[in-house]
């Protein structure tokens, strides 16, 4: 069954057909803590990027992959957090390419600090 997940905004560049697709119930108030339990919803199937927001069509095995479930018609797409993973069989290996560029943003009213970041970049081609 195709389930279709549309997110406001941008999407990840890295999402691509074939990349798993997991959930987790935000926490009350909250716009990025979530709860211990994430659930694995399926396989992305196509992907369709708009100017405000975008579709990820999921191949889904049932209803208990679907945050809401059978209810999902009815439940607020907003109150959970998606989030995706590469298939390890295929993505094996370091960041590759000639050049990378990171974004990081706090926009928070509170204060937070950043102690590291690192990186493996493996050249694409010699």
């Amino acid at each position: 069954m195709i389930v279709e997940y549309t997110i406001q905004g941008q999407i990840n560049s890295s999402v691509q057909v074939g990349d798993n697709i997991y959930f987790s119930l935000k926490t009350p108030n909250s716009s990025y803590e979530t709860s211990n339990s994430f659930t694995y919803s399926g396989v992305v199937d196509s992907i369709e990027i708009g100017l405000s927001s975008s579709i990820i069509s999921v191949n889904v095995d049932n209803d208990s992959n679907i945050p809401g479930g059978s209810d999902y018609e009815n439940i607020n797409v907003n109150d959970y957090f998606l989030f995706f993973s590469k298939d390890s069989s295929v993505n094996i290996s370091r960041v590759k390419g000639y050049h990378a560029n990171v974004t990081m943003i706090n926009d928070s009213s509170e204060k937070a600090e950043l102690f590291t970041v690192g990186a493996e970049i493996q050249s694409s081609s010699k």
